[in-house]
């Protein structure tokens, strides 16, 4: 199937009367196992030269066989480039083809990631013919929205076949964006100079559109950032957490309509947060003792490959660097976006051994924060594979978050399956999350009394094993802002809310009200009860916590707590 720039190639036969005697090595592989199995690997020229001469040899050796097609493995005639070669699982008893599988080998085919992009739509729509009255509302989109998407989430999670509007699928709603996104306004913008066709008013279009979809949402660029030149991929917003952002891991396989770091990978650099070494990081975590743990982030790191992750993991290896960091998440979607990472990927086999190392030696914590949106997600052999190597040889912890958005997973069927299958799997749920105050959140936006009962409705026939899912929680400008419910306080309508995060620690775990509202999306639509304020300026920032009861205005004359903790 390749196109080869040379005419020279190179054939496996079955004429085993060709083959010279096997070599000692080969020899001795036989002696020392009845089943023998070959890898699968990225081979260049000459080491794929010497394998398939290595493999023609253990064929003669193993004697008379069934006889067989004639197969040949063509190859590129350069050193530079790398070539695929087809698992072949070698028995002393019987063979099997390139291909195939022995009854007692399971061989997962190697599959090179290519990631699909706006010009690759033509072609895709040819594949998939329902996409066909799409691709202006796709293109178009695209130029607002990043757009790309993974092979394997096209052809194995959407459902190409189901009744209806194909648009209405979830996996195709998550990775291709539509001109609905935007609000008529910017629509009509966008339609008006794009059927123009000046290049710098589209442009112009394009920048005025982005500019006004808050693309850095929660104060990252202006609260979280350290005041630091060299810090260019970091974000401290929590006590003991801090985020960073590799510049390679500024990208993902593929894109999700509704994310909240679209300004990540729209080439502005004044919008983007990435640094390229990690000795600043270090040096920054050294100063800061009280941090106990580093979420690398994007983006999606494991888009880097191995080598490159060890410049930032490696080191954790030897449990005197940086002692005090304890704990390490990886933010990703590369489980279920391409789950091959994992497995079959080139060194998907040198990416488990890294991680298992930074657990065993380092002594650390190492957990993969996946984002899973959805059950069906996790309905296929691959994704079922990349999470048992994770787990049973990473020797990692896999925890799931997800936003809960319109016409995706707002479902509280879709949220109890998934939960209950997560922990099925080994999984450990974590977090569901509200739609944040940018890009696309007015397409997307599940109101929070609606999120709030989806939630309870979810959980409420799991088992406790599933009840470890915190949520609906708004990730905003003063902290982590749970919804709990809605109760009459003092004989008014009332949300009923709780910090499970802050900037201002006192936060944590106290509960406070605001005036019920059936069309509140976001913490900045809430307003105080009578009597009370919320915990938060105007701009967003914690109020001075003083007692339980902070946001009661009459409290205010109360400096110190009633009952001081005493520091231990």
């Amino acid at each position: 199937d390749h196109v080869f720039p040379h005419s020279t190639q190179l054939a496996t036969t079955d004429d085993a009367s060709a083959v010279p005697a096997p070599p000692r090595e080969v020899s001795d592989i036989l002696a020392r196992s009845v089943h023998a199995k070959m890898p699968l690997r990225r081979l260049t020229m000459p080491r794929a030269v010497r394998v398939l001469g290595l493999l023609a040899s253990v064929r003669a050796f193993s004697g008379p066989s069934a006889p067989s097609a004639a197969r040949s493995v063509s190859l590129k005639m350069s050193d530079a480039v790398e070539v695929s070669i087809d698992p072949i699982a070698v028995s002393t008893e019987a063979e099997y083809a390139a291909g195939e599988m022995a009854p007692d080998v399971a061989v997962e085919k190697a599959e090179r990631f290519r990631a699909i992009n706006a010009k690759d739509m033509e072609k895709l729509a040819d594949k998939y013919p329902r996409l066909q009255d799409k691709l202006i509302d796709i293109k178009r989109s695209a130029l607002i929205f990043p757009f790309k998407a993974s092979p394997y989430l096209v052809d194995e999670l959407i459902d190409w076949e189901m009744e209806g509007d194909i648009a209405l699928d979830p996996f195709y709603k998550l990775v291709f964006p539509t001109m609905d996104m935007l609000t008529q306004e910017h629509q009509d913008l966008l339609n008006e100079k794009c059927d123009g066709g000046d290049p710098k008013e589209i442009k112009g279009a394009i920048e005025e559109i982005r500019e006004a979809l808050n693309p850095h949402p929660a104060g990252q660029k202006t609260l979280n950032a350290p005041k630091k030149a060299e810090l260019t991929g970091v974000q401290h917003k929590y006590a003991e957490t801090v985020l960073f952002f590799a510049a390679a891991a500024q990208t993902c396989h593929a894109y999700c309509t509704y994310c909240f770091r679209w300004a990540q990978f729209i080439g502005d650099a004044d919008l983007r947060f990435a640094q390229k070494d990690a000795d600043s990081l270090f040096d920054y975590l050294e100063e800061h003792e009280e941090v106990s743990d580093i979420l690398f982030t994007g983006g999606d790191p494991m888009i880097m490959k191995t080598n490159m992750l060890k410049q930032y993991l490696e080191p954790f290896k030897d449990p005197n660097h940086l002692p005090h960091i304890k704990n390490l998440r990886i933010g990703t979607r590369a489980l279920t976006f391409w789950p091959q990472r994992f497995t079959t990927d080139p060194d998907a086999d040198s990416l488990i051994d890294l991680l298992r190392e930074v657990k065993e030696v380092g002594g650390r914590h190492l957990a993969i924060m996946a984002h899973l949106s959805h059950y069906r997600e996790l309905s296929t052999k691959k994704v079922q594979h990349a999470i048992h190597r994770l787990k049973q040889e990473g020797g990692v912890i896999i925890r799931s978050q997800s936003p809960v958005m319109a016409g995706i997973n707002d479902d509280a069927m879709v949220w109890n399956k998934k939960w209950k299958e997560e922990v099925r799997l080994g999984i450990i749920p974590y977090y569901m999350f509200i739609a944040r105050d940018t890009g696309a959140q007015a397409y997307f936006n599940v109101p929070l009394v609606r999120a709030q009962k989806l939630y309870a409705e979810a959980i409420r026939s799991t088992s406790g094993l599933c009840r470890t899912a915190r949520g609906p929680s708004m990730s905003c400008t003063p902290g982590k802002v749970e919804v709990c419910g809605v109760q009459t306080i003092q004989g008014t309508e009332a949300f009923v809310l709780r910090f499970l995060q802050c900037r201002d620690d006192e936060w944590i775990g106290k509960v406070f009200f605001a005036k019920f509202d059936p069309n509140a999306i976001w913490y900045d639509d809430l307003e105080p009860l009578p009597g009370m304020t919320l915990p938060w300026e105007e701009a967003g920032l914690p109020r001075p916590c003083v007692d339980e009861p902070c946001q009661v205005e009459w409290m205010d004359e109360f400096l110190d707590p009633v009952y001081p903790m005493e520091v231990v």
